[in-house]
């Protein structure tokens, strides 16, 4: 072997070795960022309950059905958010939801007034900040996506094998050859399967209106309503 030949055998050696460790190093940077996604959803989904909380304390502080069908109806909430959890609540546990609240007035109808508005000014500031979440959890799982399908594209086994055949002069890939069948199983697992959410998985906060804009109406109901 003289010494072009000897350079041509080395650069083929370097041109596979910078594809393998290319595949491995885009393949670390997926899995890295697919598990920091997965973080991301479980502390969403923590908050989320804890958002599921505060709707139980509202429905608890209203009082009334009566009360929580006007109070939803203004706020514009079809579907009364975690109210099937409430309903599942026994009596004798629901006055813990309130437990902890803070409760301002001189009177028992100021008071009543001002817990249900301090619960809402919560519940609404972490179903916003719970929605800007969702907004970037949606962002990242759109971007990762697309990483998989580059990914996948550039490490397609069909693609490789033919580059690495064609430096070989034709020669096999891998000792032995390689069945079509078993080519396309290698390719299938070295492919990054795309990612999905489910509503499930990451639930949508609702989109509730600030205080200021119902306060008037929602006083309204309140006194119509007090116990």
């Amino acid at each position: 072997m003289d010494e072009v030949d000897k350079a041509l055998e080395a650069l083929k050696v370097q041109i596979k070795k910078e594809i393998i460790d290319n595949y491995f190093a885009d393949r670390v940077y997926l899995e890295e960022d697919t598990e920091i996604l997965h973080q991301e959803a479980q502390a969403y989904r923590q908050e989320y309950d804890l958002l599921g909380r505060r709707f139980l304390a509202l429905y608890q502080a209203l009082g009334s059905e009566a009360a929580r069908a006007l109070v939803m109806e203004a706020l514009g909430l079809k579907d009364w958010p975690f109210y099937q959890q409430f309903g599942a609540l026994p009596e004798g546990a629901r006055p813990e939801l309130l437990k902890g609240c803070r409760r301002r007035g001189f009177t028992a109808w100021r008071r009543f007034r001002n817990l249900v508005f301090d619960l809402y000014e919560q519940l609404r500031q972490q179903a916003e900040h719970l929605r800007e979440t969702y907004a970037k959890l949606a962002t990242h799982l759109k971007l990762l996506n697309e990483d998989i399908d580059k990914f996948n594209l550039s490490y397609d086994f069909g693609l490789i094998a033919a580059q690495i055949e064609a430096l070989e002069g034709g020669g096999e890939v891998i000792s032995g050859g390689l069945l079509a069948p078993e080519r396309e199983e290698l390719s299938t697992r070295m492919r990054f399967k795309r990612l999905k959410l489910t509503d499930e998985d990451l639930p949508p906060a609702p989109q509730l209106p600030p205080l200021a804009t119902i306060k008037g109406r929602l006083a309204q109901i309140l006194e119509k309503c007090q116990p």
